[in-house]
């Protein structure tokens, strides 16, 4: 599959043309090779269920912080909108060594939408619609329909597509939506904006000082459609990425996972769950095992808030809703076997939270150990890991070589 994408200054949208001094293609610059590099990572028929997998990119801690609405307000007229919008959650995640630990808000975008012949403007909060939109838009980034602009006033990496091609990863893991959804989407990962403050804590070596970060940003930096009226499908789309995943880019820090499997997942929780296994359990191996506790697990996600009054029935419903996306990731082969464990208040002895203990299957423990290799040489490819067993000469041995 050739990974160059056919697009010059030309062939883009009005709003881009003028602004641009010109575009490279993943084949053209080395940051996007590695990025769209999925050669390595197909599973044979033999140790695939469902045959070859697609595969896709995930960035680091980003994709692990609570950036989607799980429960509230998702879609709502401006006359209707609460006297609070902005949505507040803690970041606390580690992620190779590093703690990461802050608080991110999310402030919801304004989109028109025509309605009798009336366009009435909507809030829009960024929830699971639009994370399935996201991952399809990185997932056509990861087969190669991502490029390089040079604007005037900088460097941008954007996403190249037709609304039809959009559509048919969605269909692929059985997520259709018709096109005016999927452009909403589109439209709303773009106004939503994201405000993070957080540390980084490398705790693998103390001699090594915090890092403070904080930024202010959307979603999608820039949208832009070209086409002729009537066409539907045939839309051509440019989506800018946004800063902070452009640096991950440039950077490496993002790790390739199986769309389909994640994906093809009906219930939201399960494909996230999924998600953050291929993530974070990159050492699964037989006799190895994830440990995770409910209320935790559930914070992060974005169902729960730390403030939160968690009576006893809602902590039965957020099991329930556990227990039925590990029974989605056994069925879907992520998982062999789980194990549940009481966590008592020590005063009173009423349960308060579980502790959920997974075992990984034969099946995932493949597919990460080829994950891992394919990532171990895309790190040596882009320089950012020596490669190991390599024999290291001093400069007296180096003379010593060339007088001979």
């Amino acid at each position: 599959m050739s990974r160059k994408v056919n697009i010059s200054v030309d062939n883009l949208p009005d709003t881009l043309r003028g602004q641009i001094h010109g575009v490279e293609s993943a084949i053209d610059n080395e940051s996007l090779a590695l990025f769209t590099d999925n050669k390595d990572v197909r599973i044979s028929i033999e140790n695939a269920a469902h045959g070859l997998r697609a595969y896709s990119n995930t960035f680091n801690h980003y994709d692990l912080w609570g950036r989607f609405v799980r429960s509230g307000h998702k879609k709502l007229p401006l006359e209707e909108a609460p006297k609070k919008t902005i949505i507040t959650r803690k970041i606390s995640e580690k992620v190779d060594g590093i703690l990461y630990d802050g608080e991110i808000k999310i402030t919801p975008a304004v989109v028109s939408t025509r309605k009798d012949g009336e366009d009435i403007e909507y809030l829009v909060w960024p929830s699971d619609r639009e994370e399935k939109v996201e991952r399809a838009l990185i997932r056509l980034a990861s087969k190669g329909k991502i490029v390089k602009i040079n604007f005037k006033s900088g460097i941008q990496y954007a996403v190249v597509f037709s609304m039809n091609e959009l559509a048919q990863e969605l269909k692929a893991v059985g997520q259709s939506m018709p096109y005016p959804a999927i452009k909403e989407s589109l439209e709303a990962l773009q106004g939503s904006k994201l405000s993070f403050k957080y540390s980084a804590t490398d705790t693998k070596n103390s001699d090594i000082d915090d890092s403070f970060y904080e930024s202010n940003m959307n979603f999608l930096s820039s949208l832009h459609f070209s086409g002729k009226k009537g066409q539907g499908g045939n839309v051509k789309c440019v989506a800018c990425l946004n800063a902070f995943v452009h640096n991950m880019i440039d950077n490496l820090e993002y790790k390739g996972y199986y769309f389909n499997s994640a994906q093809e997942l009906k219930r939201g929780l399960s494909r996230w769950m999924m998600l953050r296994l291929y993530h974070l359990w990159r050492y699964a191996a037989p006799g190895k095992t994830y440990h995770f506790r409910l209320l935790s697990i559930m914070e992060k996600y974005g169902s729960i808030y730390s403030t939160d009054n968690i009576t006893e029935n809602k902590l039965k419903a957020l099991r329930r809703d556990m227990t039925t996306t590990m029974k989605d990731l056994i069925e879907k082969g992520a998982i062999s076997e789980y194990s549940i464990t009481n966590v008592k208040d020590d005063k009173t002895g009423n349960i308060i939270d579980y502790t959920y203990e997974m075992h990984p299957s034969d099946q995932f423990c493949d597919e990460i150990l080829t994950l891992n290799k394919h990532n171990k040489r895309i790190e040596i490819q882009g320089g950012k890991r020596i490669v190991e067993n390599a024999v290291l000469i001093d400069e007296d041995k180096i003379e010593e070589i060339v007088e001979k």
